[in-house]
């Protein structure tokens, strides 16, 4: 049984950051859910597992009544998005604390490859209620669709050639045949892609928001003052003013579970 990796985002800095610098797409994301799954009346609980600063939580209000946000970081859920009919709460991914088959739908944002994925579903199988949902999404910088190919080739070379991201649990096998064995039925895998534009500092602040950097800063390689000016030197020739804005693509890729028992 794979093990969990570090958590990079357990730190009060970095859950600041990640409230100022994550882009919010996470309303189209659910727009797409609610139409896959046919869902034309808000459900009575929804679950948002990982949920970091709570944008991806603050989402779920569109399809569900009562909705909740559990992350195993205490600072970032400090900086969470606040509204009446959310409620947090730290816990990890594979321990819950919530009572067997009370949840309509489980989302899980950016943040799977970080579990013990067999222990995690085995808890999603508990929480929700028969025949009810887990979707899985990702939002992943994806340079190399925006029309800069020198942008694309820094980023893969330059970027991630000097701050290369950690190891993940990104192994899984997401089959029909494997999610059977753990009791789940495998609905759809969907993909599209959506476009951020992106002034040079703000770009520089969602850098720092990813685990590569956050992972550099922990291990006292660098501080997050030392890779803004190595980032605002890298970045300086794809933008000519500080209010030029560079429009990057994301590509988002969807998992769509069912409980089968």
């Amino acid at each position: 049984m794979a093990t969990a990796p570090p958590n990079y985002f357990a730190y009060q800095e970095a859950a600041e950051r990640y409230a100022k610098g994550r882009p919010d797409f996470h309303t189209q994301v659910m727009h797409r859910i609610r139409e896959f799954l046919g869902i034309e009346h808000k459900l009575k609980t929804a679950l948002d597992i990982a949920c970091g600063t709570g944008l991806s939580t603050k989402a779920l209000l569109e399809i569900a009544e009562n909705v909740y946000g559990t992350d195993m970081s205490p600072s970032m859920l400090e900086n969470a998005t606040q509204n009446e009919h959310i409620s947090y709460h730290t816990a990890p991914a594979e321990k819950q604390p919530f009572s067997n088959q009370s949840i309509d739908i489980i989302t899980v944002c950016s943040g799977v490859h970080w579990f013990d994925i067999d222990a995690f579903l085995l808890e999603s199988h508990r929480l929700l209620r028969s025949r009810r949902w887990l979707v899985l999404y990702d939002n992943f910088f994806d340079p190399t669709q925006n029309g800069h190919p020198d942008f694309g080739r820094w980023y893969r070379q330059r970027y991630l050639g000097t701050f290369p991201a950690p190891p993940r649990n990104d192994s899984f096998p997401w089959t029909s045949e494997h999610l059977a064995t753990r009791n789940f039925d495998l609905l759809r895998q969907d993909t599209f892609t959506n476009e951020v534009a992106f002034t040079q500092q703000e770009l520089i602040l969602y850098f720092t928001t990813q685990s590569n950097i956050i992972s550099a800063v922990n291990d006292h390689e660098h501080s997050y003052e030392e890779i803004e000016r190595w980032l605002s030197g890298e970045l300086s020739p794809f933008f000519p003013s500080a209010q030029a804005r560079l429009t990057v693509c994301f590509g988002n890729y969807s998992t769509y579970l069912q409980k089968s028992t």
